[in-house]
């Protein structure tokens, strides 16, 4: 059953035990009888803000017209809007995880049970946000960091930590643009979903990687659906993406580190060189660079001042300087899990051309690749 019907199943079920007519339903959320009957007879699928309001008239949670019997999917996301995340999207982003499931298993690959503590912490209070930059120094100690250098490999990082990292590409809307997003599910495990689309600088891509690994630290009681949307800019910024991202800057960027490095390049008076300089180091913004330098009370209030100037003189916030090129490796492991599965004979090469996101001419490509070292193998032994 996919997603379409589920919801039509849910839908119809709860208007029953609500008992009220399809007509009712329709005008309480603002649509004709006609368009919400499709709804409930799979025909359509109401939008994320219809949803919410569908939750609210039936009393039921989001997941409840999402959820399955065979692995609860529980979604939690930094966007401004939540129809960001719509079914088609969903469903796009739950069969990657599966995917990704089934070829573990085909692999018979050892899984790590190494989920971080949930820490919950829902204000961003002065004291809240010590406590979260001490987890962020925990959690980097936790996994084999330490303290003193940039966090490297990301991916290699917390696949390690069994949470999957999975790419997905999508274009800005007019209704904004959603860098990542967080999923549990009972069966197939955990995962952070980052957009990697071309106008998305690697280092956002960092950062929103950290930036929802805090998610499923400090807000994992929440991930009961895309209800829950966090404000990610201006002066009304939800508390927990204040300490998402507070969490993600002090993991990317340690106070004792950078005090290290900024020694190093001079100390004193921050130039614009500086934090080129400290940005390539750290693999971060040129942005996130200049909040640290001023947060950890490295540069003084006109040294501050100065910086944002020329950031957004230079547009920075926009356009990274200096950008990391090389691209993460998304796919590494999943590749190896791919051979082993192929030489097994337990994965089918239509499943990895899907897995691997692969056409035909790389699909064949790659193919050839295992097939010539296969056979090399077999001489050498």
């Amino acid at each position: 059953m996919n997603i379409q019907q589920r919801i039509a199943e849910r839908l119809v079920q709860a208007r029953n035990d609500a008992g009220m007519s399809a007509s009712a339903v329709a005008d309480a959320i603002g649509v004709v009888r006609q368009t919400y009957s499709k709804f409930e007879q799979a025909l359509g699928v109401p939008s994320v803000t219809q949803l919410i309001m569908l939750c609210k008239i039936f009393d039921k949670p989001i997941g409840y017209f999402y959820e399955q019997d065979d692995g609860e999917f529980r979604f939690a996301m930094r966007a401004d809007s939540p129809d960001l995340l719509d079914a088609k999207l969903r469903n796009e982003l739950i069969e990657k995880l599966k995917n990704i499931n089934a070829i573990e298993e085909a692999a018979d690959a050892n899984l790590p049970e190494d989920l971080p503590n949930s820490m919950p912490i829902f204000t961003a209070k002065a004291e809240d946000l010590r406590r979260v930059e001490d987890k962020a120094m925990e959690e980097r100690f936790r996994l084999g960091i330490g303290n003193a250098t940039c966090v490297g490999d990301i991916v290699a990082i917390l696949e390690a930590s069994d949470i999957r990292v999975i790419p997905f590409n999508r274009e800005e809307t007019d209704k904004g643009m959603v860098f990542g997003f967080s999923a549990f599910s009972n069966k197939y495990g955990t995962a952070i979903y980052v957009n990697v689309h071309d106008s998305i600088s690697i280092e956002r891509q960092i950062f929103s990687i950290c930036h929802e690994y805090a998610h499923l630290i400090f807000h994992r009681d929440e991930y009961d659906g895309p209800a829950k949307s966090y404000k990610t800019n201006g002066k009304a910024i939800s508390p927990e993406e204040k300490v998402a991202n507070h969490f993600a800057a002090c993991f990317l960027v340690p106070e004792s580190a950078l005090r290290k490095q900024f020694v190093m390049q001079g100390g004193g008076w921050a130039y614009e060189e500086t934090v080129l300089r400290l940005k390539s180091i750290f693999r971060v913004s040129a942005t996130c660079i200049i909040d640290r330098l001023s947060k950890c009370n490295l540069i003084n209030q006109q040294n501050t001042r100065y910086l944002w100037a020329t950031a957004n003189r230079k547009g920075w916030k926009r356009h990274e300087p200096n950008p990391i090129r090389e691209a993460l490796n998304y796919k590494g492991r999943l590749t190896v899990l791919s051979r082993k599965a192929w030489e097994a004979g337990s994965a089918s090469e239509t499943f990895i051309s899907e897995l691997l996101e692969l056409d035909r001419k790389a699909l064949s490509n790659l193919l050839d690749e295992w097939y010539d070292e296969q056979e090399a193998g077999e001489d050498a032994v």
